[in-house]
């Protein structure tokens, strides 16, 4: 027999009462005779919210995750993003959406080299200590200029002022673009944080028009983000070897 949405619920061994099962569907945006719904008729997305719903209504201490914001709105994601950080257990989780894991992961596991290499804090955090890693193999790791011997020649010796100067003009018209694009990251991020406060808004969320014109603002703004990010960790690199060479 195929049970509804609110008997799933039931059947999840919380010993939550029906209005606490209720109010919870609510937040998943299962509401009045939507918890009736039979789980066969649910849409993929719908269904994945049930699982969740159930999940943290569980009393399991441990959680295995394997991409739980596959087909789930943003008001979903920060709803289980905020269910995790209460939970008391421990969970692992695999995701590709940067956003959910640097809300809810403490610790990092990434497989280099067939081992499983940790590391404690955020994945903002990881990806800043992954870039100044880099960053440092780029310039220790660089091998030094074979310059041939009839290259030591007297002309050639009186050039290399003129070439110093070159890289270093070079050299601070791109710490120039790297003040313009900190500014624009920082500026991009506010606006970034600004739009997904906004999701979380009743007179948005309530509303669906609304709130899928303000989600796809989101969207919008945060490939923008990873775009400008791309082009940070770039030109952060480049600028390293290029102060390496002029020093």
């Amino acid at each position: 027999m195929e049970h509804t949405v609110l008997e799933e619920m039931n059947y999840s061994g919380s010993g939550k009462t029906e209005l606490e099962l209720r109010t919870l569907l609510g937040c998943f945006l299962f509401s009045g005779d939507d918890v009736e719904k039979k789980i066969k008729v649910l849409s993929g997305g719908e269904k994945a919210r049930v699982a969740l719903a159930k999940t943290i209504v569980s009393k399991a201490n441990f959680l295995l995750l394997d991409e739980p914001t596959n087909h789930l709105d943003m008001h979903s994601v920060d709803l289980l993003i905020e269910a995790l950080n209460k939970y008391e257990g421990s969970y692992i989780l695999v995701s590709h959406d940067r956003y959910f894991v640097n809300k809810t992961a403490n610790k990092i596991w990434e497989i280099e080299d067939y081992k499983i290499k940790e590391f404690v804090g955020t994945y903002d955090e990881w990806e800043r200590w992954k870039q100044e890693r880099k960053a440092v193999e780029n310039t220790k790791g660089k091998k030094p200029e074979i310059i041939p011997f009839e290259k030591k020649v007297e002309p050639k010796q009186n050039n290399r002022p003129s070439e110093n100067r070159e890289q270093q003009k070079e050299l601070q018209k791109l710490k120039k673009q790297f003040e313009l694009l900190e500014e624009e990251v920082s500026k991009t991020t506010k606006e970034k944080k600004q739009l997904e406060a906004s999701l979380a808004l009743p007179e948005i969320y309530s509303d669906q028009e609304k709130f899928i014109e303000a989600e796809k603002k989101y969207h919008l703004k945060k490939e923008q983000l990873s775009k400008v990010n791309a082009e940070y960790e770039k030109l952060f690199e480049k600028m390293m070897v290029m102060e390496e060479n002029v020093s």
